[in-house]
């Protein structure tokens, strides 16, 4: 009980702190804390009751423009005298309560008890046995990239949850549902969206964004991801500073002035004063505990931020690893702060013409409408207009580099000199020692694309037509007549080539550099030296077996002869038909007697000369088309196929008959139930006229994230 004497001596105090500058108080108080004389959890309680005061009663009411008056140190001594009343009287309630909250928060991490950092991560994956980057949040069986990395951002505990007052409603809903369930059987569906609910909460309180939507079964090499992730530094991390005092006159016994001496001051650690990386470290303050683990003083300390990729990669599955990361400003987008995306598709040579293709690919470049290069998403998107700035087809022996002049991204009017592609031959630089090694249909070649935003299926697309142009089967020139919309609206059939040789290579940022830790990159690196050996291992094993084939077995010449005769007859029937639009092969008897020729005095030959035989007759080859990898079948691309020119193949349905067919509520132009089209048509309405803005307002909105950024270095 406070004495008589002790409630005077504590009014005077009270009343001469009154009269002080606020700045001095502030001073004073976190100087006690700082010497250990007063402990963190007085301190903090000392806050809160503070603001409690603060928020129990209204601010008198004043007339417009006048100041309100500040708190006085009697309305303070008031409010305590209250406060401390209500908190009395309510502690024995709700101490269940406490406990509850103080068991969750064990188990969770959340912005109330922690603090976050605003993060870019670079990534590397192997999408192979995976649906897609993007993840169906809320259902069950989604096996997308992101599902994995929020698990693991999850179970490493660096992603942070809105509040606790969010988990507490969402375990009370878990238990109406539970005796729902015991009662009527109604529990399940409402779990599952409050677990979707949660799920989504999540991810809008971390700020995530993501650079690209990649497909089901495409990789990544660069991809990049922004959010909020926890940080090693607590709330209100502390580090001393030295203050440089003036000259003051100080009187002493010898009468004369002296300096006085530095002071060093307690700051607070902002966000731009953290490490920019996870090598180096910052001397905090930080609390010491002694008995019961109360903090009584305050003792220096070096902390090293979070290593997130290695911290990571620890839970993450194999054939997914963080390259790096640094911290970025508030409003960085991995996805609009990005200048240029850069993608590469893999392909063995073969018999392809790549030189043929890099005039396609020249044809290209700049600005063009996209919309017979791509799977039109007319529900999301409006404008099919895009600029490839650079490409290059790449084999190990010379590169045809081709670019976009100025005039190609900024002229949205024909270029008439683009009818004479520009390029530029040099050596491979990926295998500049292999350059006199003569090609081989088994060399491994790549296209690379550099543009600055693609559309769906954008690259797959461009690969199946530069396909068709290095097998011959094309002109470059077919480029130029599926760019032009105003001659052909509406996209013709064709196939797109595999998604599993496409790669996200690189993103690019004006104002972002990665920090990388050398002990991640080894860890990375022995990862990915162990997924090649397994690949080259497997491609060996294949080779060997083909090349055996050719020269270990034998076949009969009768047999030879009645397999091509059967295709040649396959083909002239398709002729006749009409379905074939081209050549490939000709008549039966002209196949016979080119096969006379051929054959030599004995009855049976090796398996590598009938192949070079049925190849040489007929045109076809056992390996499926360029851009038809491991379970992609295209369709028609059998023995007996026959080309039909792309230009004279049926046509879809125009952009301008999607959307009406959308307006009018039957979906995409292919028709569908009505609630479909409805759900469409409001899609449609969201994300296409209800958010299109202006050119103005675009512009001003990505000239603003395009300067964003951070750095690890």
């Amino acid at each position: 009980m406070t004495t008589t004497a002790e409630a005077e001596a504590s009014g005077s105090f009270l009343d001469r702190v009154d009269s002080l500058d606020p700045s001095i108080v502030v001073s004073a108080f976190v100087r006690l804390v700082t010497s250990g004389k007063v402990s963190i959890d007085d301190a903090e309680e000392a806050m809160t009751t503070t603001t409690t005061m603060a928020s129990m009663a209204p601010p008198p009411p004043t007339t417009s423009g006048e100041a309100r008056p500040a708190l006085t140190t009697n309305d303070a001594r008031a409010r305590t005298t209250t406060t401390m009343s209500m908190s009395s009287s309510s502690s024995s309630s709700s101490g269940e309560k406490m406990k509850t909250k103080a068991l969750r928060r064990r188990s969770t991490t959340t912005t109330a008890n922690c603090r976050t950092r605003h993060v870019a991560l670079q990534f590397s994956y192997d999408g192979t046995r995976y649906s897609g980057f993007a993840q169906n949040v809320g259902v069950t069986g989604d096996d997308s990239v992101e599902r994995v990395l929020f698990d693991a951002l999850e179970k490493t505990r660096l992603l942070v949850v809105p509040s606790d007052e969010g988990e507490e409603e969402e375990e009370e809903e878990g238990g109406e549902n539970e005796e729902g369930g015991r009662g009527g059987g109604g529990g399940g569906v409402a779990k599952k969206t409050t677990t979707k609910a949660k799920a989504m909460d999540a991810r809008a309180a971390s700020g995530y964004s993501r650079c690209g939507r990649t497909d089901r079964g495409v990789h990544a090499h660069g991809q990049v991801v922004a959010l909020r992730l926890r940080s090693a530094f607590p709330p209100g991390t502390t580090t001393t500073t030295t203050r440089r005092r003036r000259a003051t006159p100080v009187t002493t016994t010898k009468n004369h002035y002296e300096e006085e001496d530095d002071d060093d001051i307690v700051v607070a650690v902002d966000d731009d004063s953290l490490p920019r990386n996870s090598l180096d470290g910052l001397e905090c303050l930080v609390p010491s505990s002694e008995e019961g683990g109360r903090p009584t003083a305050f003792v220096s300390k070096t902390i090293v931020e979070r290593d997130y990729p290695r911290v990571l990669n620890g839970v993450l599955p194999p054939d997914v690893r963080v390259l790096g990361w640094c911290p970025v400003s508030d409003d960085f987008s991995a996805r609009f702060s990005c200048s240029s995306r850069t993608y590469r598709y893999y392909f063995p040579r073969r018999y392809l013409d790549l030189r043929s293709m890099s005039v396609g690919l020249r044809y290209m470049m700049g600005r063009h409408d996209f919309r017979n290069l791509c799977k039109m998403n007319c529900e999301q998107v409006y404008n099919f207009e895009r600029v490839l700035v650079r490409g290059r087809v790449v084999s190990p022996q010379i590169s045809y580099d081709v670019h976009a002049d100025t005039d190609d991204i900024n002229d949205d009017d024909d270029d008439d000199d683009a009818s004479v592609p520009r390029w530029e031959e040099g050596s491979s630089s990926s295998s500049s020692s292999s350059s006199s090694v003569p090609p081989s249909p088994r060399d491994m070649c790549h296209v690379e694309i550099v543009g600055q935003a693609f559309l769906w299926h954008q690259i797959r697309c461009i690969m199946s037509v530069l396909f068709y142009v290095g097998r011959g089967l094309e002109s470059p020139t077919l480029v130029r007549s599926l760019l032009d919309v105003k001659s052909n609206p509406a996209k013709p059939s064709y196939d797109m080539a595999s998604e599993s040789a496409l790669v996200l290579h690189r993103c690019e940022y004006a104002n972002l550099n990665f920090g990388r830790t050398v002990r991640n990159l080894w860890d990375v690196t022995k990862a990915l030296e162990r997924r090649w050996e397994d690949h080259a291992i497997a491609a060996e094993r294949a080779r060997d077996a083909l090349d055996s084939l050719r020269s270990g077995t034998e076949v009969r010449w009768t047999d030879l002869m009645e397999f091509v005769e059967k295709i040649a007859d396959g083909r002239g029937r398709k002729r006749a038909r009409g379905d074939g639009g081209g050549g490939g092969g000709g008549g039966g008897g002209d196949v016979r007697r080119e096969l006379l020729l051929r054959r030599g005095d004995a009855d049976v030959l090796s398996w590598g000369s009938a192949v070079d035989i049925i190849e040489g007759t007929l045109g076809v080859r056992p390996h499926p088309p360029n851009g038809g990898g491991a379970g992609h079948v295209q369709k028609g691309q059998t023995e007996t196929s026959v080309h039909v020119p792309i230009m004279e193949r049926s046509r879809g349905t125009t952009y301008e008959e999607k959307v009406r067919s959308i307006l009018a509520g039957g979906g995409d132009g292919a028709g569908g139930d009505r609630l479909g089209g409805s759900r469409r048509k409001e899609r449609y309405e969201e994300n296409v006229i209800r958010k299109r803005k202006t050119t103005e307002e675009d512009a001003a909105f990505y000239n603003h994230k395009l300067q964003q950024g951070g750095s690890g270095i």
